[in-house]
């Protein structure tokens, strides 16, 4: 819905009056659907603030991207806006277990939805089973035949048969990744219908960009055979890593070769810039609950590595 993007989003559910034959004088500061072009040629459709301004009146979108409309003669009042509804205003909370027959009421269905999709009274339903049914923990790759235009998804997700579903909430249809955009989900969903053993969540590029810069830093000041320290902690840099990262040991008599990735430095700057905006402690704890799924064991990350590249963060100018 063009133009009503910060107010009424992608798949909402308008509940509308006819108002066939009124003009838009009488719906002064009303939202309304109206018909655009002469009805013999067809129409296109629009859902639009009518506006009074002192050139006349103007079909508005709160959206500032969009300019106003100017009345036309042949514009058509079709109905009123008398009640939206959010997708996830009409579903159970994000997290709900629900068994197979308790799908139906569950939704306020007339039957239950079927996987892996299907549309029922209108919703269009993703059911997710197994492994790589999650590309990232908020992606669905799910596609389907005729996807309509601004159309939301509710997403369910399970290990396997026999296992109830887990409502994964709202998906919108992200063109450039071609996936699904759901909330976010914990680390045992993502355990059970994600692929590969990674338990982070997604990382701006940016970031990488940024680790890059410091790691080239840090090689050539302090170097190769140099020292960094921060509080009671300090390391030798040893050299650059496979992947972009750096190796560090801890100097004769001190801890093994080890790398500090990519990926631990930049999650290490992402962090930071939290904690410069929200008065945080930057510290392993908020790294790893920045860079973490909720739920992720500590046994699943890389706290050693974290700390680490907090380390070398240190040296950042």
């Amino acid at each position: 819905m063009e133009g009503w993007k910060f107010e009424i989003g992608d798949g909402d559910w308008l509940v509308m009056t006819w108002a066939r034959g009124q003009g838009l004088p009488t719906l002064k500061g009303r939202v309304v659907l109206v018909g655009r072009g002469d009805p013999a040629e067809g129409q296109t459709y629009h859902v639009k603030k009518v506006v009074k301004t002192p050139q006349g009146y103007v079909l508005h979108s709160d959206n500032p991207e969009v300019d106003d409309k100017p009345a036309e003669p042949h514009d058509q009042v079709i109905a009123v806006l008398a009640k939206s509804f959010r997708p996830e205003d009409l579903a159970p909370q994000p997290g709900t277990r629900l068994a197979d027959e308790e799908l139906a009421a569950a939704f306020g269905l007339s039957g239950p939805p079927r996987a892996p999709w299907s549309w029922v009274d209108g919703h269009l339903f993703l059911l997710l089973e197994g492994e790589g049914a999650l590309s990232a923990p908020d992606r669905v790759p799910q596609t389907m035949p005729h996807r309509h235009p601004g159309e939301t998804a509710l997403v369910l997700g399970r290990g396997g048969v026999g296992e109830p579903w887990r409502y994964l909430g709202v998906g919108r249809w992200d063109e450039k990744e071609a996936a699904w955009a759901i909330p976010e989900v914990d680390f045992a969903t993502w355990r059970a219908l994600g692929r590969g053993r990674s338990a982070s969540r997604r990382l701006e590029e940016r970031w990488n960009e940024k680790a890059r810069e410091l790691v080239e830093q840090v090689l050539a000041d302090p170097g190769p055979g140099g020292w960094v320290g921060s509080g009671d902690r300090r390391c030798r840099i040893v050299g650059p890593a496979e992947g972009g990262g750096v190796r560090i040991d801890g100097g004769e008599g001190g801890f093994a070769e080890r790398t500090v990735s990519l990926t631990d430095i930049a999650w290490v700057l992402a962090a930071s810039e939290r904690a410069a905006g929200t008065g945080a402690v930057l510290d392993e704890g908020l790294v790893n609950r920045l860079r973490y799924l909720d739920g992720t064991p500590k046994g699943s990350t890389r706290w050693i590595d974290t700390g680490w590249a907090l380390v070398l963060r240190s040296v950042q100018k």
